[in-house]
């Protein structure tokens, strides 16, 4: 990812921030004044929000780097070191949740619902459903997996928020349970987006694999001076992959044609393939074998 992309990914974080904190705000605030379990979680589910908002600014930042002495291969995992954070960020908060529904279960309190309660949760609905369109928008058109990670996290909070809806009007009914059920329920799908976002960060952390190598074989195979492709291998994140490659051609090539060829490959892959930041290829001397009517492999 490029400096100016990182900047365009920065200036989104940095608007929705403002629109998190607004939201978990008024959902806290008038979750206290109620008493209402389920709304203040909602409020700090809100809240880690904005949380991830900042940690991923500091993210952006930090990958935004270039590379130095220290951090030869750049600094572009600090962004998924950011994203993991976010995630145990979410498992902090939901257990805050559970232990204070615990409470509740032992000691009931009867929240103080009225139609401003109704009115808070809707409007903070819709600001939401603005939140997670936008940022999960320029996260697939940047290609920047903090966007897309923190677009979901705000994506589940929707749901949260008509769950608390329903045990509002529930507690309206005389069923004040509900009101720690609905909570509960929160604290899992806080879980659950948490999960979604640590995954793909060990992922990348672990190297797995990025894409399929089935187009780079395919693309390299068009070049004619190359007779073999293979032990493909990728890694990194959806808009920095990192492949390498043992490219098969003729022996008779000159050290100097090798390292253009190489460097033609790099280019041809970079060009068409979106997202890979960097290929090494390894050439080897193909050699014919007769008995075998082809070429032979390292």
């Amino acid at each position: 990812m490029e400096n100016y992309t990182y900047k365009k990914v920065r200036n989104v974080l940095a608007a929705i921030l403002v629109l998190n904190i607004a939201v978990a705000l008024a959902k806290l605030i008038y979750g206290y004044m109620t008493n209402t379990s389920s709304m203040i979680a909602d409020g700090y589910h809100s809240f880690s929000d904005g949380a991830s908002n900042v940690i991923g600014i500091i993210g952006i930042w930090i990958a935004s780097k270039p590379a130095d002495k220290s951090h030869p291969y750049g600094h572009h995992k600090f962004e998924t070191l950011a994203t993991i954070i976010i995630s145990m960020l979410l498992f902090f908060i939901s257990f805050e949740i559970l232990s204070n529904a615990y409470d509740r279960f032992k000691n009931p309190v009867t929240p103080n619902i009225d139609i401003f309660s109704f009115v808070v949760m809707i409007v903070t609905i819709v600001v939401n459903i603005f939140v997670t369109t936008y940022e999960s928008k320029r996260g697939r058109e940047l290609k920047s997996s903090i966007l897309i990670s923190d677009s979901k996290h705000t994506k589940s909070d929707i749901y949260v928020s008509v769950s608390v809806i329903a045990s509002l009007i529930f507690i309206q009914l005389g069923l004040i349970i509900v009101d720690t059920i609905i909570a509960v329920i929160i604290a899992i799908l806080i879980i659950k987006a948490g999960l979604e976002i640590l995954i793909p960060g060990i992922n990348v952390l672990s190297d797995a694999n990025v894409m399929n190598t089935d187009e780079i074989y395919e693309r390299v195979m068009r070049i004619p001076e190359v007779i073999y492709c293979h032990k493909i291998r990728t890694r990194g994140k959806e808009d920095h992959v990192m492949i390498d490659l043992h490219v098969g051609i003729d022996k008779e090539f000159t050290l100097e044609y090798s390292h253009l060829l190489a460097h033609s490959i790099e280019d041809m892959l970079k060009s068409k393939i979106d997202g890979i930041g960097e290929v090494i290829i390894h050439m080897e001397p193909a050699e014919f074998d007769e008995e075998k009517d082809g070429y032979t492999k390292e």
